[in-house]
């Protein structure tokens, strides 16, 4: 019985061969391979014959030899996923979405945290660059915040099949973003449905497009009401030492600034009367609400507090959060389609490299 265990757990060990999934699918070796390894020839190989090769493939625990598909020049399936740390909590989702994603597809992805590694130093985006392209990955995610440092230029160039996620200061990139314009429409909007007038914007840097394009929405939406801006409703945290400083570089804990946030409760709810707060994020919106009860200001009966991302956290917040989603599975599903065209037919045109997904309204009840 013993003999029997350990000879079952040496057969699940074994490497399956190509041929061995083959077999099992009930085809040849040549069509298999045209299937699972991204050889020339796939458009031959029926939908329904193709997917049960990869049912089989899976079942079988098969992983392709990447350093036999690149003698081959063939594809390896591995894509490279950049951020600036696994653990980053605005990002956090899109790395799980984008794996998930790729998984699906039959690939995988393979994570390099730019900040946070000593031992390689501290330009480790670049290090990454050199890293995936020995690796042979078929593409890069870059989901790193372009406030962080990294040639941008340099991954494109390397990496040609390169998919960002929001805005990057790179010529004809291939970008997915959160539609952040239309994040501050609805936010600003469902305030003022709910009489709210004296609405607070709090910004992390208005030097940043999506900081800019949240003005304009909020903007934009107080005319459609037919009410005038005040600016003196509208906080830059950068003016004040802004948003998310590190702490510590090696076990990469993010600070927030209370300090920054207090601030912002002075020059909007205590000076200019807010009764009603539109975040940069859900992380300000938590610290507002924390802030605002030390104070003694309810939520939602004094300010209303709307958040943005829909982090699991905004269920968990006191009083609950409501917020923007940003739909971050959407936007990774977007970004393995065009990575797929780029892989298989080269840049995309135009006018169809930069996606914009639409945000949704998540009411919960801090308003």
């Amino acid at each position: 019985m013993t003999h029997k265990k350990t000879s079952d757990h040496l057969n699940r060990l074994k490497r399956v061969r190509l041929a061995d999934v083959a077999e099992a699918a009930g085809v040849s070796r040549a069509v298999a391979g045209q299937v699972l390894n991204g050889s020339k020839g796939n458009s031959r190989v029926a939908e329904k014959t193709a997917e049960k090769i990869w049912e089989v493939a899976r079942r079988m625990n098969y992983q392709p030899n990447p350093a036999a598909q690149q003698l081959k020049g063939m594809r390896t399936r591995m894509f490279g996923t950049l951020v600036a740390s696994a653990g980053d909590p605005l990002r956090s989702f899109l790395v799980q979405y984008l794996d998930t994603a790729a998984v699906k597809k039959g690939c995988h992805t393979i994570i390099g945290n730019t900040i946070g590694r000593m031992d390689v130093g501290p330009n480790q985006f670049d290090y990454y660059i050199e890293e995936l392209a020995r690796r042979g990955v078929d593409g890069v995610f870059c989901a790193v915040h372009n406030w962080f440092d990294g040639d941008r230029k340099l991954l494109v160039q390397q990496h040609p099949n390169t998919v960002f996620y929001e805005d990057v200061d790179v010529p004809g990139a291939h970008v997915v973003k959160a539609n952040r314009y239309i994040a501050a429409r609805l936010a600003t909007r469902h305030l003022l449905e709910r009489g709210r007038r004296r609405l607070g914007l709090v910004l992390s840097d208005l030097n940043r497009t999506s900081c800019e394009d949240r003005l304009r929405g909020y903007r934009d939406e107080h005319e459609a009401y037919g009410f005038e801006t005040d600016e003196e409703m509208v906080f830059d945290a950068a003016k004040h030492g802004g948003a998310y400083p590190w702490h510590d570089t090696k076990t990469l804990t993010w600070t927030f600034p209370d300090e920054v946030v207090d601030i912002a409760i002075d020059q909007l709810v205590r000076d200019e009367g807010a009764d009603a707060l539109v975040c940069v994020d859900d992380f300000w919106g938590a610290t507002l609400l924390r802030r605002l009860r030390a104070r003694g200001v309810a939520v939602p009966a004094h300010v209303a507090v709307v958040g943005y991302l829909n982090h699991y956290l905004a269920d968990w917040t006191d009083p609950p959060l409501t917020t923007i989603d940003t739909l971050q599975g959407a936007a990774a599903e977007r970004m393995l389609e065009m990575m797929v065209q780029l892989v298989s037919r080269g840049p995309l045109p135009t006018e169809d490299r930069v996606v914009e997904i639409t945000p949704k309204l998540i009411v919960r009840g801090s308003t």
